[in-house]
């Protein structure tokens, strides 16, 4: 009786046994399964971070050349208005001297 006893018991300890680690054994490859996913899905993401932080750097490269353009684009035109602004004034006074050369031929003659 006591050897059926024992038997029974070390029967059920085996039972309960095999079911526990066929339910850990199809948890641990749900988790596995699950855990590739997520890598999968962090790896797709971090290509994406890294694409976008490639197009913000060439972005902001492009930025800083089109700024200096403008710069340069500014300065120049500062300096053909100026230019202009002098040529202006020359030809003022390139006009006020052939009327005062106009007058003093019409007073010669």
């Amino acid at each position: 009786m006591e050897n059926f006893l024992l038997i029974s018991v070390l029967g059920i300890l085996l039972l309960y046994f095999f079911s526990t680690a066929s339910i850990y054994k199809s948890l641990y490859k749900k988790v596995n399964e699950e855990k590739n996913i997520i890598q999968e899905d962090m790896a797709r993401l971090e290509s994406i971070i890294d694409r976008y932080e490639k197009q913000v750097k060439i972005s902001a490269n492009t930025l800083k050349n089109s700024q200096g353009n403008l710069e340069v684009a500014r300065n120049d035109l500062q300096e053909l208005r100026i230019e202009n602004i002098n040529l202006k004034n020359r030809v003022d006074e390139l006009e006020k001297r052939n009327e005062e050369l106009y007058a003093q031929v019409n007073v010669m003659v």
